[in-house]
């Protein structure tokens, strides 16, 4: 025959029957005490287990003013001991080697026996109830909620029969941990299904109203640090505000800073670059010269650049001095009169070549600052 599957949830077949009660004159006590016997009158139950034992001596080469422990006599006070600090030293203590040669040192007492009238706490004995008739047990009736695989195969069949079992054990050191619902079936597909249209659309809404939280809080944060005013204050609100717009627009913000970068890249690597004409380079100064050259040929150009400025200066005098003579007959005065005025004119022709020159340099600085800036 073959063995019925037990499923662990089957209700009894048989209950016990409500409205029967055990009767008032059924004896269920197997034992009783016994009434004839009594604790004897000697028996004490407050003797002591164990007792000294009386019969016993104390030893003859008992020590009893040697200690048990005596302090070690090769024991040395450390280097480093200081008794203002430390306090006293003292040695370690050892074992008293004259107590090893006798039977024992210090006060002598009496070795613990166990007590031979020690008999404990009295019980009384018990013997066989001749009344006894058993354990009572009520009666036994048809359990009305009883089902089975026999009784109701149609649900086994469907139901239990498929299911091996239910389990859910969570193991977790976090909180928050809640269940709405429990879906039983062998279907993954609908079991997925169930489980998107019931929690998952549950949880992006959750998600959705934390995400509009925490916007809010961040946002009254911001009102609340700009009402209190201060430049780093709203420097720092506008900061986090573009922050935010940049991370809620991400692709076009990357798209915008790329964008931006390759602009200026085209501009640095690509851009016009602009020619010095020769009259700007001949103003140039002693630090505007190429520093591509060797040693030698810098000095050599500084040298030329020198002449050409000192030969322009005698130019300009004697051009001055010309109309100075032509303007007075007299030899005497135009001498000293030409002279000053010469002097006056190359003074001030020089002050205007320098100022020229100045000007231009500060130009060509600009061109050549620019142009290492694109070179880099």
């Amino acid at each position: 025959m073959e063995k019925k599957k037990d499923y662990g949830f089957e209700p009894p077949q048989e209950i016990n029957d409500p409205d029967d009660f055990k009767p008032d004159d059924w004896v269920d006590e197997a034992k009783i005490k016994d009434p004839d016997a009594s604790k004897p009158e000697d028996w004490d139950e407050d003797a002591p287990k164990q007792i000294p034992d009386m019969d016993a001596d104390k030893p003859d080469d008992w020590l009893e003013e040697e200690p048990d422990f005596v302090a070690d006599p090769d024991a040395e006070s450390p280097e480093d001991w200081d008794e203002e600090e430390d306090g006293e030293w003292e040695a370690p203590q050892v074992a008293n080697p004259k107590c090893k040669v006798v039977s024992g040192c210090g006060e002598w007492t009496r070795p613990i026996i166990d007590n031979p009238d020690y008999r404990g706490k009295w019980v009384h004995p018990m013997i066989d109830n001749v009344d006894y008739i058993g354990e009572w047990k009520a009666k036994q009736i048809a359990n009305p909620e009883y089902f089975s695989e026999e009784t109701h195969p149609e649900a086994f069949q469907t139901l239990v029969a498929p299911i091996g079992g239910v389990a859910v054990e969570i193991w977790t050191m976090q909180g928050g941990i809640h269940f709405d619902n429990i879906y039983i079936g062998n279907d993954i597909g609908a079991a997925a299904q169930w489980a998107m249209e019931s929690f998952g659309n549950e949880q992006e809404e959750e998600a959705a109203a934390a995400k509009a939280s925490a916007r809010k809080a961040a946002k009254d944060a911001r009102d609340k640090k700009w009402e209190e005013g201060g430049v780093l204050a709203k420097a720092s609100v506008l900061v986090s505000s573009g922050l935010e717009f940049a991370g809620d627009n991400l692709i076009a913000t990357v798209v915008t800073l790329f964008l931006i970068f390759g602009s200026l890249m085209y501009y640095m690597c690509c851009g016009p670059e602009e020619e010095y004409d020769n009259e700007e380079y001949a103003n140039m100064g002693e630090e505007d010269i190429n520093d591509d050259g060797t040693p030698e040929e810098q000095e050599a150009e500084m040298e030329a650049l020198k002449a050409q400025q000192a030969k322009e200066q005698e130019d300009a005098s004697k051009e001055l001095l010309k109309k100075a003579k032509a303007t007075d007959g007299k030899k005497e005065s135009t001498k000293p009169s030409g002279a000053s005025t010469a002097k006056a004119a190359a003074s001030t022709e020089k002050d205007e070549a320098e100022g020229s020159t100045k000007k231009k340099k500060k130009n060509k600085k600009k061109k050549k600052k620019g142009k290492s800036t694109q070179e880099d």
